[in-house]
């Protein structure tokens, strides 16, 4: 007889004397109803799998820790040793259908094999201790990763797939797409668990499928009255919506960081939003539906100059040169491969993909919008289709309610790309599923702004509002089947809605649908920006808040400014760790460099705890500020004994003083506070800002030097030699 898996709340990991880590399984029952008793076993010889009798020590005192987690997320190796990257603690954020989805809010990092935290510095030579002081360090960044709230997982169901490409890849053989890891955020750390599984896959239990994003549900009535369009008598059904939003991990990053696409055709900020409808009685009704958008940074090679301009210049590469198209046009075919052309279920082929810029046609982004337009035209293919609309222009004086317009322009692609309709329960990681697809989509809207966050994700919850009546439609049994809209030669005013019936009976919902949306946007600017999305208060409510809506964008602006000066070149460096973006060498780099300065402040802090003063003092205000100390007295002693004839700069290009009043600068940009969660925060941090941007203006020191740079990505350098600047 068959069961259903059975996960454990949590689990342990036990460290053992002889330096291996046991990690229980993860289900408590599998899916034939037997307890599972196998364990994973990690050291420095590997991984393996094995049953607890065999892998567990009988001896007494032979274990000397145990965490208890909720989840594996993967190995990370770094200079001094290895760790399991674990979750202590998550909540539900959503399910679909019976698969629960977590919101992880908390992680720990356990150190395996040989790995072990000294008790003691003292018996650590200077490069041991330099490796310990960096990985500390790069811990750190992970960790704020996996405790931002942003990741999400699912013990039964692939959350790294939409529902079409989980049908594709575990219960259909699609003619066109293709499938991959791209939104699997955790990919780079399950690497070790995924070579280990081969050809057996019996890590697989303890691998954990994580996304970075947002997942969120909401319920929704929808009240059909009594009207020629409705089969059945009048009744209120109740409807499921969840919205899964999966950041693409190949080109992960921070704004001003990653811009564009890299030399494989990845975009920036490129973010999958999936808007799922189901039943909410679904044990009685499994009909489901799926609407699928993605967002991403202008398709073609650029960035900016991060120099503490409030607009730093943009650096454009020459599309005409096929070092440079090359990436653009993988860009756009894989667009296609992705969501375009399959004729696997229906044989229909109506989609396209519509490429939605909104970026101004003038000024400063004129450029950007000119470049847009050349490569769609100089791709040429009738399948990839361009419509730009200047939001600030068509939307100036907030008149918002001109995204009708936009609408207006694109209803019909939207539509005729469709939506996936299927019934039955969707694959899970033990069972294919009984899902019978009906209709799939096969294209999609791809929208773009500068940033691709606010009036992106502003447009994007336009179009999933107009999508939903559709998808409810379709799936209902009390309302007639959805048709599909003439292509061409038909203005979308002459067209009657097919869904006014359903747009009307869930009109009491759509507040609940925007705010669901408006959460989405939050999260995905938190993650790239730093900050909530600006114009939040337009997609909640669809009109301008003049004073708080105005204040608060004013706010988050000035945050924005602040983060991307002086915080995200660290938040990058934690980027690159977790999806693998960096390389042993720049690690390496880093503990001679700024590994040695630790180690020295490590071997002889100038505030001994233990010692005079510092025996006095609370060991927090030590941690805070022994490195301002130690730093100031490092800087004044290269200052004092800097030989270089002639005048000298304040800072050079890696950031390093030359002069007393450069180690002024140096000092407040490496202090400046690294998070701002309050009021009195972001007005610290916006006096030290200004205050340090004016003594910068005065000395004319290159903003270059000052602002917070990445230490493991060369994605500057490559950016300015590319773009010959």
């Amino acid at each position: 007889m068959s069961h259903k898996a059975i996960d454990r709340t949590s689990f342990r990991v036990f460290k053992t004397v002889d330096g291996r880590t046991l990690v229980e399984h993860p289900q408590r029952l599998d899916k034939n109803g037997d307890e599972p008793t196998q364990m994973l076993v990690i050291s420095d010889g590997g991984i393996a799998v094995q049953d607890r009798r065999q892998a567990y020590p009988t001896a007494g005192n032979s274990i000397i820790s145990s965490h208890e987690i909720m989840g594996v997320l993967g190995i990370l190796e770094l200079s001094y040793g290895k760790y399991l990257i674990g979750v202590t603690s998550r909540t539900l954020a959503a399910t679909i259908q019976a698969h629960k989805v977590w919101r992880i809010k908390t992680g720990i990092a356990i150190p395996l094999g040989s790995t072990v935290f000294p008790a003691r510095i003292d018996n650590l030579d200077d490069e041991t201790l330099a490796k310990y002081a960096v990985d500390k360090e790069l811990l750190e960044s992970v960790r704020t990763i996996v405790n931002s709230g942003h990741l999400y997982y699912s013990t039964s169901y692939d959350l790294t797939h939409s529902i079409q490409h989980n049908y594709f890849s575990r219960a259909a053989k699609p003619s066109q797409t293709v499938v991959d890891d791209r939104y699997f955020f955790n990919r780079h750390l399950q690497s070790a668990l995924t070579e280990a599984s081969k050809p057996k896959a019996e890590t697989a239990p303890w691998i954990a499928k994580a996304i970075a994003g947002f997942v969120g549900g909401i319920d929704i009535e929808c009240n059909l009255d009594a009207s020629e369009d409705v089969i059945a008598p009048a009744k209120t059904h109740t409807y499921t919506i969840v919205l899964v939003s999966r950041l693409n991990e190949r080109r992960v990053g921070t704004r001003y960081v990653r811009r564009g696409l890299d030399s494989a055709g990845n975009a920036a900020n490129n973010v999958e939003m999936e808007q799922i409808v189901f039943s909410h009685d679904f044990l009685r009704d499994k009909s489901i539906s799926s609407y699928v958008q993605v967002r991403g940074s202008v398709p073609s090679v650029w960035g900016q100059d991060l120099d503490l301009s409030y607009r730093p210049r943009l650096l454009v590469a020459d599309i005409n040169k096929e070092t440079i198209w090359s990436p653009i046009r993988h860009h756009y075919q894989d667009l296609k491969h992705q969501y375009i052309g399959e004729k696997s279920v229906s044989g229909a082929d109506n989609g396209q993909v519509v490429c939605v810029n909104l970026l101004d046609d003038t000024g400063f982004e004129g450029p950007l919008t000119d470049i847009y337009e050349r490569t769609v035209k100089r791709f040429n293919d009738s399948k990839i289709t361009y419509e730009s609309f200047p939001m600030n222009k068509w939307c100036k004086k907030m008149n918002y309610k001109n995204m009708e317009i936009l609408l207006d322009r694109v209803r019909i692609r939207i539509a005729n790309s469709g939506w996936l309709i299927a019934e039955g329960e969707v694959p899970s990681f033990s069972s294919a599923g009984s899902l019978r697809c009906t209709r799939i989509q096969t294209g999609l809207t791809r929208v773009s702004c500068l940033d691709s966050l606010d009036r992106t994700n502003l447009t994007c919850s336009i179009f999933a509002r107009y999508a939903i009546a559709f998808q409810i439609q379709a799936i209902s049994p009390d309302l007639p089947a959805v048709q599909v809209l003439p292509s061409t030669g038909v203005s979308p005013v002459e067209v009657r809605d097919p869904a006014a019936t359903v747009r009307k009976a869930i009109e009491e919902s759509m507040p609940a649908l925007v705010n669901l949306w408006a959460d989405s946007g939050d999260a995905i600017s938190l993650l790239y920006a730093g900050t909530r999305a600006l114009k939040s208060d337009v997609t909640r409510t669809g009109k301008r808040q003049v004073v708080k809506g105005s204040l608060d964008d004013g706010v988050n602006s000035l945050t924005r400014y602040y983060l991307n000066n002086f915080v995200d070149g660290r938040k990058q460096d934690g980027y690159d760790l977790f999806t693998g973006k960096t390389s042993p060498a720049k690690i390496d780099e880093m503990v001679a460099n700024e590994g040695a300065k630790l180690a020295a402040r490590l071997r002889k802090p100038i505030l001994p705890k233990d010692k005079g003063v510092g025996s006095m003092l609370p060991a927090a205000i030590i941690d805070a500020v022994e490195p301002f100390m130690f730093a100031a007295s490092e800087y004044v002693s290269a200052v004092a004994n800097d030989k270089t004839k002639g005048k000298r700069l304040h800072i050079d290009a890696k950031g390093e003083p030359h002069t007393y009043l450069g180690s002024v600068v140096a000092l407040m940009k490496n202090n400046a506070p690294s998070k701002i969660t309050s009021v009195v925060e972001f007005f610290i941090a916006m006096i030290l800002f200004f205050y340090l941007f004016f003594i910068v203006r005065v000395l004319k020191i290159r903003g270059q030097s000052v602002v917070n740079t990445p230490r493991l990505t060369t994605e500057y350098a490559q950016l300015r030699e590319i773009t010959n600047n």
